[in-house]
């Protein structure tokens, strides 16, 4: 027997040791709810786990992510809605305005209220914003840089990729003009005799010429009244009919002059494209020839249509569209140009009316379309880009975005920023433009329609993929209570009956007493 080293205590303590430490472990998985509640406890569980937990905190966040892209939307839509609503408003002042039985004083009320709604259209588009981000008023739509000033993107799929795409313009718009036939005859001291006196409609509009009226009243009546049906009219150097002109910015080319008589009058349209019509009649035909202008005083009177732009698609060196698809097609209206291709893909360019330097000769006649002389091209490349669409982060990882690109609507998109009623003539070309606008409206609100589709389909999946996420989780790291009170049992009468024998294994040295005694 020895007494120096008490093997069997040691033992003891040993098995003692163990069943503590594996019951502390026990009571931690008991008391937290986790069989691992440290790396040690399952290195490889433990690294595994915690990176689930970081993909589930990102999917939660994902999910509030996509609540926020659908509240954006929805601020965006009910702005929309507003818009329509006008647009409808519009409608049904312009079929009235149409009618016949309208006085001049009563288009001009209706006038003003269109006025109005395109001012609170542009309102609404500059003020409608979410977290000070404004939503339609082209913030959010993809950025599109041009080769020329002036030439703006009206409308772009998100379906087209990033990249240029080239329209070559072969001939530029043009106004509906209308030159004088003759130079002006009156003087500039001279006024109206009665037998003079008539009335000069343009497109319909009535204005008086009375008797006693000068020169210069007569050019300020037609200027007032050219300026209320959306046109424009002034006096040019006599002969100038017979030169080219390039369109400027707004007299189509024309040097405007400050004195009226021994030059000619010209009408014309603001606006270009051939919509736009310009008929000028006169009532009496002493003042038509004073004027020079003396056709109007026919039966068909003095009559012209403007053009649209000409383009084509542009061909690179290998004789390939440049960007296009072959099987897109271009058409054009007034001053701009739509390509259209397969799966809904929309392509709208705004091109101003001097962009090819196109020479126009308007002829005396003024019969028919303004004549283009030259031959002048201009390759225009609009460069898309992924810039300035809005983010919204839908996954846990990198990149796991939807891209919001709404495009900008305003009365300028919209086309009725010019929106004219004041004639019949005009208030018939004012409902074909408020039904290319409403189509415009619903095509940007039904696009806004189907990202709130993908948001709430988005949202069901992220809700899916974090039900099953925890339930891998907890799978992997939450304590199987019942499996564990059971081991935390066994593990408690292990270590009492380890302390037990290790109290008696203390006593064996003591029995070597009684050989001592």
């Amino acid at each position: 027997m020895r007494i120096a080293t008490n093997v069997s205590a040691i033992v003891s303590n040993n098995a003692l040791q163990k069943s503590q430490d594996r019951l502390t472990k026990s009571i931690a998985r008991l008391s937290s709810g986790y069989k691992i509640n440290s790396s040690s406890d399952d290195a490889a569980g433990y690294a595994i786990s915690e990176k689930m937990r970081l993909q589930l905190r990102g999917l939660n966040q994902a999910d509030n992510n996509a609540a926020d892209g659908v509240s954006v939307l929805h601020t965006a839509e009910g702005a929309m809605e507003e818009i329509q609503s006008m647009l409808a408003r519009m409608k049904e002042l312009s079929v009235q305005a149409a009618n016949g039985t309208n006085s001049v004083d009563e288009r001009s009320a209706i006038q003003s209220e269109i006025d109005s709604l395109n001012s609170e259209i542009d309102r609404i588009s500059s003020n409608t914003e979410f977290n000070s981000q404004t939503l339609i008023s082209g913030n959010l739509s993809r950025r599109v840089y041009s080769n020329y000033e002036g030439v703006n993107q009206i409308e772009v799929s998100d379906n087209f990729v990033a990249g240029n795409y080239g329209i070559t313009i072969t001939q530029d718009a043009r106004q509906a003009i209308v030159v004088g036939n003759g130079a002006v005859t009156m003087s500039d001291t001279a006024t109206v005799t009665k037998e003079q006196a008539g009335t000069i409609s343009m497109n319909g509009y009535g204005i008086e010429i009375s008797e006693g009226d000068t020169l210069a009243g007569i050019m300020g009546k037609l200027v007032d009244g050219a300026d209320k049906i959306g046109g424009r009219v002034f006096a040019i150097t006599a002969g100038a009919t017979n030169d080219t002109k390039v369109n400027g910015t707004d007299y189509a080319g024309y040097e405007p002059q400050t004195s009226y008589a021994g030059n000619n009058i010209v009408f014309m349209t603001k606006e270009s494209g051939s919509s736009k019509t310009m008929n000028i009649t006169c009532s009496n035909a002493q003042l038509a020839n004073m004027l020079g202008i003396a056709t109007a005083a026919t039966n068909s009177g003095m009559y012209a249509e403007g053009s649209d732009v000409q383009a084509e698609f542009t061909l690179d060196n290998d004789g390939k569209r440049v960007g296009f698809a072959d099987s897109a097609v271009i058409s054009t209206s007034g001053t701009r140009v739509t390509v259209k291709d397969v799966n809904n893909r929309t392509f709208v360019t705004d091109v101003p009316s001097n962009v090819a330097g196109t020479q126009f000769s308007d002829t005396a006649k003024a019969d028919d379309k303004s004549t283009a002389t030259s031959t002048q091209t201009a390759k225009v490349t609009q460069e898309v880009t992924d810039v300035g669409t809005m983010s919204v982060h839908v996954g846990a990882n990198e990149n796991q975005v939807i891209l919001i690109d709404i495009p900008a609507v305003t009365s300028y998109t919209l086309g009725t920023e010019n929106l004219n009623v004041m004639t019949s003539v005009t208030a018939s070309e004012a409902i074909d433009t408020i039904d290319t606008a409403v189509a415009y409206a619903n095509r940007v609100r039904s696009q806004m329609g189907a990202y709130e589709n993908r948001f709430e389909h988005t949202t069901n999946n992220l809700g899916t993929a974090s039900e099953n996420l925890t339930s891998a989780i907890s799978t992997m790291t939450d304590t199987d209570m019942a499996e564990e009170m059971t081991e935390y049992t066994s593990l408690n009468v292990m270590t009492q009956a380890a302390t037990s024998i290790l109290a008696q294994a203390n006593e064996r040295p003591s029995t070597v007493l009684q050989i001592l005694q």
